[in-house]
């Protein structure tokens, strides 16, 4: 007998709306007492300023079993992120954040792009003291590798920053 699964609460609220008419809209089903909740909520807001519809949906375990991940996800059949689950999505755009444990700036760059790349070709990492050298030049050497990089932000403090935006469409 097949194991019953748990049924995902698809119900949303809208955290915030902003002057531009941009808002934060989170579904319930959000463990919100995670640190990385509030990250990430920190992320949407920055977003939803700018005017961007941010939609922050759920973790989802078993994807390719559960009907709601269609329904929540179902912009990501096709790419290579199909059975992921990415933070958040900007205008209909997914975006993945990273943070960062280790106290070495280049492990922590290198895991925060090794995880959020396979997530999104879009991510927001948190700021782990490594040059903005060293950090552009491995950006760099990643997208020659063949990993798809269309945008990185920086998160320093209260302040985003789009360090690097892949104009060539590679």
């Amino acid at each position: 007998m097949e194991k019953a699964h748990h049924i995902l609460n698809c119900s949303t609220e809208t955290l915030s709306d902003f002057p531009r008419g941009g808002s934060v809209t989170i579904y319930n089903a959000i463990d919100r007492s995670t640190d990385d909740f509030e990250r990430i909520l920190s992320c949407a807001k920055f977003f939803a300023q700018q005017g961007k519809q941010v939609i922050m949906p759920p973790k989802i375990d078993v994807p390719y079993k559960n009907p709601a991940y269609n329904m929540i996800y179902g912009t990501l059949r096709g790419t290579p992120y199909f059975g992921k689950c990415p933070d958040l999505s900007v205008d209909g755009l997914w975006y993945e954040h990273e943070g960062f444990i280790s106290n070495n700036p280049k492990r922590a760059f290198r895991n925060m792009c090794n995880h959020g790349f396979a997530q999104s070709d879009k991510i927001i990492i948190e700021d782990c003291g490594l040059s903005e050298r060293i950090m552009r030049k491995s950006t760099i050497d990643r997208i020659k590798s063949g990993v798809v990089i269309t945008e990185l932000w920086l998160h320093r403090g209260d302040d985003y920053t789009l360090f690097f935006k892949n104009t060539e469409g590679r």
